[in-house]
């Protein structure tokens, strides 16, 4: 059955010993209800994702959205002109004069194990971009920074959290779709995001190409449905440079059996997920954030041909109507399961509640896109720092 992440195996959000600000409003008078507890929050790293944590930062009660830092000086220029927050040059400024307690480190990944235990060790609490980190031994080694330092360590899984994927998790957790069979996603890269925005730009050191930048959502959500890979067995074409251009894998899970594809070729690009189960089979299309359920009907088969496209077409039908009513309201945003994930986070820290995704539903995400790429025959460790 779907199930949310686990929760974690060090000290939660809400212990007054290792995070007092988690109850910073208890006191002999109830506070104010347009005052709930504030985490003072910052971004490293000013880049293009920066952008979208901070929109999605300041719009939730319960963060203080308070800075950012960045080695550029034209993106803390940028960010600073779009955000009215002071950016500062590097970390060590950045916590001297903003004193966050939580920071969302943005940087390429080959960067994360070293830079996530550096902020641990300075008493922050930390969310990472996917992917977590490039192997399953850093992710064991930021853990255990984590747990040394008793600070929190969450990882941004942003397309688990989508409206049309929650939607499908509940259908499944409830029994509606039956029991679960085996899991399909297909993840497509748009034109263009197989090449380099700039020759010099971080992703021209991501291990086997720029696919490896996309590979990481269908790893966490195959992750998420099917459980923990026992097998996976890899298909694979390189690009003329030796890069991964086409990924094929079949993979074994603990709860069911799945099927993996990661194309740069294909047009138009395609993002879904097909959950086959034993009563009916649900397809979300993370593109166009719809869902259409697939349902066996007791007809005569000759309606049996027509029924289930009428069925199929009134559910895409609402979904358009629905998606176009939200981006006229102005609430159809880019990365809609991020802003989801993020007040799902900020309420369960202050509540002192399991957390939506934990560091170990990151370090299995990673394990699965590490069988995935050394079965494509790349190297992992080339891209990796060594971590004191």
């Amino acid at each position: 059955m779907c199930r949310r992440p686990g929760t974690s195996p060090w000290p939660r959000f809400g212990s007054a010993a290792l995070h007092p600000w988690a109850h910073i409003n208890d006191s002999n008078e109830s506070p104010p209800m347009s005052s709930p507890p504030r985490i003072r929050v910052a971004l490293v790293g000013c880049g293009r994702i920066a952008h979208v944590h901070a929109g999605y930062l300041r719009g939730i009660p319960e963060v203080e959205f308070i800075g950012a830092c960045d080695l550029n000086p034209q993106a803390r220029e940028t960010f600073t002109g779009r955000w009215q927050v002071p950016t500062f040059t590097n970390v060590e400024e950045l916590v001297a004069a903003a004193q966050p307690q939580m920071v969302h480190l943005l940087t390429p990944p080959s960067t994360h194990p070293r830079m996530t235990i550096e902020l641990l060790e300075a008493g922050l609490d930390v969310l990472v971009e996917k992917p977590m980190c490039l192997t399953v031994d850093e992710a064991d080694t930021m853990i255990a920074a984590a747990r040394r330092t008793g600070r929190l360590l969450t990882v941004d899984h942003n397309r688990w959290f989508d409206p049309v994927m929650q939607r499908a998790r509940q259908l499944l957790a409830s029994g509606e779709l039956g029991d679960l069979v085996s899991v399909d996603i297909f993840a497509g890269a748009a034109a263009g995001e197989s090449e380099l925005p700039t020759p010099d730009h971080w992703k021209a050191e991501l291990p086997g190409g720029l696919l490896f930048d996309l590979a990481p959502h269908p790893a966490y959500l195959m992750h998420g449905l099917a459980g923990a890979a026992r097998d996976v067995q890899i298909a694979h074409r390189l690009d003329p440079n030796g890069r991964v251009s086409e990924l094929r894998a079949t993979v074994d899970g603990e709860r069911a059996l799945g099927t993996l594809s990661i194309s740069s070729l294909t047009r138009p690009f395609t993002n879904t997920v097909t959950i086959y189960a034993s009563k009916a089979t649900a397809t979300v299309n993370l593109n166009n954030m719809t869902l259409v359920v697939r349902r066996t009907r007791q007809v005569p088969k000759l309606i049996g041909k027509v029924l289930p496209n009428l069925d199929e077409a009134a559910q895409l039908v609402r979904a358009t109507a629905v998606n176009g009513f939200e981006f006229i309201l102005g609430r159809q945003r880019f990365y809609p399961g991020m802003g989801l994930h993020f007040q799902q986070l900020y309420r369960a820290l202050v509540a002192g509640e399991p957390l939506p995704v934990t560091a170990e539903d990151g370090r299995d995400a990673v394990g699965l896109l590490q069988k995935l790429w050394e079965g494509a025959g790349v190297a992992m460790t080339d891209r990796v720092e060594q971590v004191a």
